[in-house]
């Protein structure tokens, strides 16, 4: 049975979340809570498999929680919500292994997503074509691990050779692996992921193009600007 932890200080916010993840899953536990340090004390005893935090709450907030679980060794995956369209937030967040980043309002069917995402028991990706998903085959786990290993790294330079080493795999291997069970390269598919935290968050935030740039892995806004329009067809700026 997977355990979900939700914490958030407003109670209308908190119960509706609690309700969309009862009405969304099977085979669920959901616990909640209204602060921070409550928060850290249920990921420490209860040991959830996901926890949806707000960033703003009373006592300690989301972040700082996420922070001290982690110090202690907690394995959880993290989604921040937050009404809040800071960068810092964002960048914090990610670098803290936060595994997606919801705004408020909350939309149901993006919180329902992210759930499917979150507990597959498989890890998913992308095909080819990129019209759907279809299953890692499990090859000791590594493909999966590796693509773990990307979401949470994607933001900074992650090579070929860190990747598969960090699965403990060949890299002449792992590469040709990879492409079988996820249809792309190493290179393409980080680049897709990219492309794609980026344009969720030009759509979505007020965010300058050159702190989304920074925060998807690119310290040049130019080149940012080259590749999401060969990606997307159509410039950052236009997209807004």
């Amino acid at each position: 049975m997977k355990r979900i932890l939700v914490c958030e200080d407003e109670d209308l916010i908190r119960k509706g979340i609690c309700k969309i993840v009862e009405s969304l899953c099977q085979d669920v536990q959901v616990q909640e809570c209204d602060n921070g340090m409550e928060g850290y004390k249920a990921i420490a005893m209860w040991n959830p498999h996901v926890v949806i935090t707000d960033i703003r709450m009373p006592v300690m907030d989301g972040l700082a929680m996420i922070e001290k679980a982690q110090a202690d060794g907690a394995r959880c995956s993290y989604v921040i919500i937050s009404a809040y369209r800071d960068f810092e937030y964002a960048r914090t967040a990610i670098r803290c292994g936060v595994r997606e980043y919801l705004l408020k309002p909350l939309n149901r069917f993006e919180v329902a997503a992210c759930l499917e995402r979150l507990l597959d028991i498989k890890p998913e990706v992308r095909t080819a074509n990129g019209s759907g998903k279809t299953e890692v085959a499990d090859d000791g786990g590594s493909i999966g691990k590796a693509i773990q290993y990307i979401e949470n790294n994607f933001y900074r330079s992650i090579s070929l050779e860190e990747v598969s080493q960090a699965v403990h795999m060949n890299t002449a291997y792992f590469s040709t692996l990879f492409k079988k069970q996820t249809g792309k390269k190493y290179i393409d598919y980080v680049t897709d992921l990219r492309m794609e935290k980026a344009r969720k968050l030009i759509l979505n935030t007020d965010l300058k193009i050159g702190a989304i740039a920074e925060m998807v892995g690119y310290g040049s806004t130019k080149h940012f600007t080259r590749i999401y329009k060969e990606k997307f067809g159509t410039t950052p700026n236009a997209d807004r």
